[in-house]
């Protein structure tokens, strides 16, 4: 009898420990939806979870009257899913669901509600074809005081977020090198690559023991010492015809007014694991056919007539040069400028869209944006 009952605890304590294992991975996760809405509309969508918030983005296409492919601009998601995997996503500025449905063996169904048409049934399934690269989430969020006697003490934060490859992929050499990339771009160069939590790990220790070395003299001495927090958080933008496109949002605060935001970018070409900068996605001498295409979109986008300067509408400038900070999705190639390099504070950062119908002919042959431009 002892024996039985031994056993029967030892299987359930196991059975305790593979169910906490199995909520702790599902309530962490990047999956790449693809399927339909309705009966003729094509959809392929990218959702993060991170315990009960969702993120994402998604894009849809179809072929119109005219047998020719439209493509709709990719549109950012947020959301949130419970304890049934019930999951509801908004898109960026609406207060209504779009997306509602259930996730469950791999397949996301459910129902999207837009403004000019009835709710249309929707079917996904999560798959990653062959230049698409499956991912898993590593996440941190801990503070430190810097006196630990002291219950007013002042705190740093630290909340990361990344989005790590896995050994999935077709070609694991591929993987490897986006890995590099992903780990370069997160942590900076000369980090030591190592497990993806190990890496959150030590970056943590870095930050708290640089916040420790900068205030703790300060705070002996009664002068002026601040909170601190950091973030760095991970998206993907694009995921698919061997071109990866990931997004890094990173906010500091150590005193003064305010924090400080920046968006960033990787652009990968998924054919042999490389990063694509401005000059292997532009052909060479296009900066001022570039210039005056930003511009007249920064107008477009923002409303604002050829008879108003840029400087009177609010920017610091009367022209956008380009820049090499560059995103890719399925809409086009976007320049996006941070706080202060074209635009004060209060505006946040100006992104800036080019569709590919409109800059297909300035893209370097033989990429995978090249391929995507020509569609």
């Amino acid at each position: 009898m002892y024996f039985k009952l031994l056993a029967t605890s030892i299987l359930l304590i196991v059975s305790s420990i593979l169910f906490s294992q199995k909520n702790t991975q599902e309530t962490k996760y990047y999956k790449r939806f693809q399927g339909s809405i309705g009966e003729n509309i094509n959809v392929t969508a990218n959702i993060v979870r991170l315990y009960d918030n969702i993120s994402g983005n998604y894009v849809y296409y179809f072929s119109d009257e005219n047998n020719e492919m439209y493509y709709g601009e990719t549109i950012e998601l947020s959301g949130s899913i419970d304890k049934y995997d019930s999951l509801k996503l908004r898109e960026f500025g609406s207060e209504e669901y779009t997306f509602i449905g259930l996730i469950e063996g791999g397949n996301y169904d459910g129902v999207w509600n837009t403004d000019e048409e009835k709710p249309i049934d929707f079917e996904m399934k999560e798959y990653y074809p062959n230049g698409s690269l499956p991912f898993e989430i590593y996440y941190l969020n801990s503070e430190h005081k810097l006196d630990n006697n002291n219950t007013d003490s002042p705190v740093a934060e630290i909340e990361l977020t990344i989005i790590y490859p896995t050994n999935k992929y077709f070609q694991p050499s591929i993987a490897d090198s986006v890995k590099d990339i992903i780990a370069q771009s997160y942590f900076g160069k000369g980090f030591d690559l190592v497990e993806p939590q190990s890496m959150l790990d030590n970056f943590e220790k870095e930050y708290f023991d640089n916040y420790d070395k900068q205030t703790k003299s300060w705070h002996e001495v009664g002068g002026a010492s601040f909170n601190w927090e950091k973030m760095i958080n991970m998206s993907v933008v694009y995921n698919s015809n061997y071109l990866l496109c990931t997004e890094y949002l990173r906010y500091a605060y150590a005193g003064g007014a305010h924090g400080m935001s920046n968006l960033s970018y990787d652009i990968i070409n998924l054919d042999n694991g490389s990063k694509m900068f401005y000059k292997d996605i532009f052909v060479d001498n296009i900066d001022s056919t570039l210039t005056l295409m930003l511009t007249n979109q920064l107008r477009a986008d923002y409303q604002i007539p050829e008879e108003i300067n840029l400087k009177d509408a609010g920017f610091f400038v009367e022209q956008v040069n380009p820049n090499k900070n560059l995103f890719v999705d399925a809409g086009g190639i976007g320049f996006v400028y941070n706080s202060y390099e074209i635009a004060p504070y209060s505006k946040g950062a100006t992104r800036i869209l080019l569709s590919f119908d409109k800059i297909k002919h300035l893209v370097k042959p033989n990429t995978p944006v090249y391929r995507m431009s020509q569609r």
